[in-house]
């Protein structure tokens, strides 16, 4: 790549970055929900595989909300525009697992988990023990098919972006050798 970009081509090759960024971690959202999906995982729950439906939760949440989420300068987050595509049911599903993600998927934070330290009496012996609201408790069925969907369309869009802006830039990409890409 050269490094006497303009500015503009510099921005659009830093969003091309997140594009194809993105799009890696919206197949894994749209995999993992479907894998819940078709294996009607909350069928089962919480007496049978309890484990894997809140990973898998957890996974596409956390892959999900990844182009959304103040990453570092070099790479920005994607566009709002690009939720343009969600209906009204797919942009209350973002916000959610937005929350979700920033709030206990994520990160441990005590007010939206609401911990409380209390005692219990067992066995004649007193234990502190942490009382919290479960951080882990995967979206419902109906939440998920409508997550499904979101990431499905977010897919999309991001292809269409990538389709839209790799002519400009594939001028300004390095050729690789398929022996050494990395030199």
């Amino acid at each position: 790549m050269l490094s006497d970009l303009t500015p503009e081509i510099d921005g659009k090759m830093r969003q091309f970055k997140r594009i194809l960024l993105s799009y890696a971690d919206f197949k894994h959202a749209k995999l993992a929900s479907s894998v819940i999906l078709t294996d009607q995982l909350h069928d089962k729950y919480p007496q049978e595989s309890y484990v894997i439906l809140e990973a898998l939760n957890c996974s596409m949440i956390v892959a999900y909300c990844r182009p959304f989420s103040g990453n570092n300068s070099q790479v920005p987050d994607l566009p709002n525009r690009l939720l343009k595509c969600l209906n009204s049911s797919e942009q209350e599903i973002h916000h959610v697992v937005m929350q979700d993600r920033n709030k206990v998927l994520a990160h441990s934070d005590a007010d939206a988990l609401q911990i409380e330290p209390v005692i219990w009496h067992v066995a004649g012996r007193a234990m502190v023990l942490p009382l919290k609201n479960w951080g882990l408790a995967p979206l419902t069925k109906d939440a998920t098919a409508v997550f499904h969907s979101a990431a499905e369309k977010l897919f999309t869009a991001i292809w269409e972006e990538r389709q839209r802006l790799e002519p400009q830039l594939i001028p300004y990409m390095r050729l690789a050798d398929p022996e050494n890409p990395f030199a």
